[in-house]
């Protein structure tokens, strides 16, 4: 049934999000369609359209015949009020159709603290919230993204999970579905049971471990080159090609670096011709060679002197959000800038060397430093640096070290330049699965203030560099949902029946400790370290990486130990058994 919104759209903030129909959106014939899916990204519109993943697979799965893939976003507060107040169901954009009329609702979800939302949507829906209450006359309810890769936490809700790489899984699963039209969930379920990276709870839990969906050649990937284009400004409003995907770099804090493995280059050739091609039917004027390290790229260089040369004329704005920290990357940043210095951003993580090394981030504060001189000397006044506190091993020494690195840059760069400013960024660590820290502790949120008004004394008062911390309790409630187990499901329920949705906008720690209280859940239990040989929620799950390297990855950790990239040296990972052409996928390897 389709959903009239028209009449309170000039009643609610920002209403061009909830209308649909931006350049590059489908709209099909519906007697034409056999099957329908509704991709739903609980987070609100700008938000949501900002991620690359729900717009590639707009693109690839609505060229299958037959298949109408159509999108959906959480309503901001003041819509989500009108509609429980006049009974509006949740809706696609595409057609304004109910969520329940879809053959599947899929969920993308890459920040824990969004699986609340995706209880409000489906309550929005009228949809039952547990996958058993759930008979033909609903859809089958699904999701996939990073944090699938520990799926325990959602297995009541949901009914099938697709893990790793979608491009390939997801397009199969399009096919699938319009060749069963009309059958049962339960054949359908049945139909892709053995696909790559699919996990269906009520089949596969105890009695298979599921690999990760992995994509090897991103040459032979479908073109998303036609990209949606929303009406209103979104976090990050650009065209974008993901021009690599994994990273060799091997940091022990950081879960896409590992859960992603091995690397694979999309080739130079295949890259420009996206981007013209993705320039030329989005109209953007600016593009972002995204990558979990952009810089990292072998051809990073010839692809953006090609795309200079192309478009010399054209005032095309090139960015790369992410960089290593050597004067290299000042080298890129200068070339693509075009004179423009609007912010240089460096990711140190760790104030102290001893740190550094820990987490294998494999940079010196000579680097560091000489990165960020460079950078204010090729015009850049305002340097971000990114930090974390609560990782492994760390004592107040190390804390205070990032004061100290934060200092020390400020001095010798408003030495070069009077004006420079240094944003020193600091986040809270929170271990994450299939990571050498999976099994280590997590701070509490006493010790996370305790550490944070450290800094904060520390700073006071300090010329040329202002501090900004992450909120200690979303990192608290993030690391019991990460490495959450069947349990977490029921406090993440209770959570929600008890007022928690939409954490990134409102606070809701008391209503989430409060169901804590009520279900007896310990903070030791999911904040405290593991036993290295007791089996984990996410074992159900094979990424490919083998424990035993995780293991010695943070013996190495302990030991202040570097594991060389993998690009120059293979660390023994795993990988080698699933793809036999790993560290042969990069274009210096080809």
């Amino acid at each position: 049934m389709r959903v009239d919104i028209g009449k309170y759209l000039m009643s609610v903030e920002k209403p061009a999000q909830y209308l649909g129909n931006e350049i590059n959106s489908y709209h099909k014939d519906l007697n034409e369609v056999k099957a329908r899916m509704c991709l739903f990204f609980p987070d609100i519109y700008e938000v949501g359209m900002s991620n690359l993943g729900i717009k590639l697979l707009y693109t690839i799965m609505n060229k299958v015949n037959g298949f109408y893939l159509e999108r959906g976003f959480s309503p901001m507060e003041d819509m989500e009020t009108l509609m429980r107040e006049n009974k509006i169901p949740s809706f696609s954009l595409e057609t304004k159709s109910e969520l329940k009329d879809f053959d599947v609702v899929g969920f993308s979800l890459s920040y824990e603290m969004c699986y609340p939302n995706v209880l409000n949507a489906l309550d929005l829906a009228g949809i039952p919230l547990h996958a058993d209450e759930r008979g033909e006359e609903y859809p089958l309810i699904m999701a996939g993204g990073t944090c699938m890769m520990n799926p325990t936490p959602m297995e009541k809700f949901l009914d099938f999970f697709v893990i790793g790489d979608g491009e390939d899984t997801m397009t199969l699963l399009a096919e699938t579905l319009v060749r069963l039209a009309g059958k049962s969930k339960a054949e359908k379920l049945d139909a892709i049971k053995d696909f790559e990276g699919v996990y269906i709870p009520k089949l596969h839990k105890g009695i298979k471990r599921i690999k990760r969906a992995i994509v090897h050649d991103l040459d032979k990937t479908p073109s998303y080159s036609e990209q949606l284009v929303p009406y209103i400004q979104i976090v990050h409003d650009r065209a974008s090609v993901e021009i690599q995907r994994g990273c060799t770099r091997g940091c022990r804090f950081c879960q896409a670096g590992i859960v992603y493995r091995p690397v694979r280059e999309r080739s130079l050739e295949k890259n420009l011709e996206l981007i013209e091609d993705m320039l030329y039917n989005t109209g953007y004027s600016e593009i972002s060679l995204s990558s979990l390290s952009s810089s990292d790229y072998t051809a990073i260089t010839p692809l953006i002197e090609g795309l200079q040369k192309k478009y010399e004329n054209k005032n095309l704005a090139i960015s790369l959000p992410s960089l290593r920290m050597n004067t290299h990357s000042v080298d890129v940043a200068v070339n693509i800038s075009g004179g423009k210095r609007t912010g240089f951003t460096f990711a140190p993580e760790a104030g102290s060397q001893k740190m550094r090394d820990v987490i294998n981030k494999g940079v010196t504060e000579e680097q560091i430093i000489e990165t960020a001189e460079a950078a204010v000397k090729a015009g850049w006044d305002n340097l971000k640096f990114y930090f974390m506190i609560g990782l492994p091993f760390e004592t107040d020494e190390d804390v205070m070290g990032i004061y100290e690195l934060v200092k020390k840059v400020t001095y010798l760069c408003r030495r070069i330049r009077k004006r420079v400013n240094i944003t020193a960024s600091v986040s809270n660590f929170v271990p994450k699965p299939h990571t050498p820290y999976q099994w280590h502790e997590q701070m509490n949120v006493e010790e996370a203030q305790r550490k944070q008004h450290m800094l904060r004394d520390a700073f006071r008062g300090m010329k040329g560099a202002t501090l900004r911390m992450h909120p200690p309790k979303k990192s608290y409630l993030e690391g019991f949902l990460s490495r959450g187990d069947e349990l977490t499901g029921k406090l993440i329920e209770l959570a929600f029946v008890k007022g928690a949705k939409l954490d990134d906008y409102r606070d809701n720690f008391e209503v989430w400790q409060e169901a804590m209280a009520d279900l007896g859940i310990t903070e030791e239990r999911y904040l405290g370290a593991r036993d290295l040989d007791a089996p984990l929620p996410w074992d159900i799950v094979d990424i490919g990486v083998s424990k035993e390297f995780l293991i010695r990855e943070l013996k190495k950790s302990e030991e202040q130990a570097l594991t060389v990239d993998c690009r120059e040296e293979c660390a023994g990972c795993g990988m080698k058994k699933h793809i036999k052409e790993c560290g042969s996928l990069t274009l210096d390897k080809k």
